[in-house]
């Protein structure tokens, strides 16, 4: 289901009809091909969690729906939705990966903790040298 379908037709939507709002349409897709390019040519070479390339396709998602909204494409809502859905898809992994670092750091704190406690005991027992 698009995005902008949950919203009422912008002011550009309910004043132009038919031709003049294709070629609007038209026009943006136009637009989007420098973009689309650089995306394919530049970004696809990053690594899908690189902060350089999520910023440009949030960019990317932004535009679409822009374009979604004010000019009622369904081109451009599909294909937010579907980038959003991947972007989404690689934050969790992102947010997953982060939380298991953090994780096993806490894990190798305790260890830590727990041996120098086992030395202080071991230090303080009777017998022990100092």
């Amino acid at each position: 289901m698009s995005v902008h379908r949950h919203r009422l037709p912008s002011p550009i939507v309910t004043t132009l009809r038919g031709p003049a709002l294709a070629l609007l349409r038209f026009n943006y897709h136009l637009a989007r091909i420098p973009l689309q390019l650089a995306e394919w040519g530049v970004l696809s070479r990053l690594d899908e969690q690189a902060s350089t390339r999520l910023a440009y396709e949030q960019l990317l998602i932004d535009c679409d729906r822009l374009a979604a909204r004010l000019l009622d494409d369904e081109e451009a809502a599909r294909r937010a939705d579907d980038l959003d859905r991947h972007i989404v898809l690689v934050r969790t992994v992102i947010a997953r990966d982060s939380h298991e670092t953090q994780r096993r750091g806490v894990l190798l704190l305790d260890e830590q903790r727990e041996r120098f406690h086992r030395r202080r005991r071991e230090r303080k027992s009777p017998g022990a040298p100092l």
